[in-house]
């Protein structure tokens, strides 16, 4: 009785050992590689608003301004983009 409940007991260790190994995942990049936004080329690095790095985290909402493409992290960025991009395009 006491060998059953010990491999019992093993099994169920040993398994939940194993369902947490495989919902880790070491991941090279941020960037959500389905999103086709990441995949167009933008004319800016880091939106205008926050300050984040799009080509590192991606892009989740764009705009086009004077025939070039700027990608944004969030819509609110975009927003805050639209109501004065020549004042951020000068500090560019």
């Amino acid at each position: 009785m006491k060998k059953v409940l010990f491999l019992l007991c093993a099994t169920i260790f040993f398994s939940c050992v194993q369902k947490e190994a495989n919902i880790v995942k070491e991941t090279t990049s941020l960037i959500e590689p389905e999103n086709p936004l990441n995949k167009l080329k933008y004319d800016n690095k880091i939106d205008f608003y926050c300050q984040m790095d799009i080509t590192e985290y991606g892009v989740s909402d764009t705009t086009n301004y004077k025939g070039k493409l700027y990608g944004f992290c969030s819509k609110m960025c975009k927003d805050e983009f639209l109501k004065t991009p020549e004042e951020y395009l000068a500090k560019k």
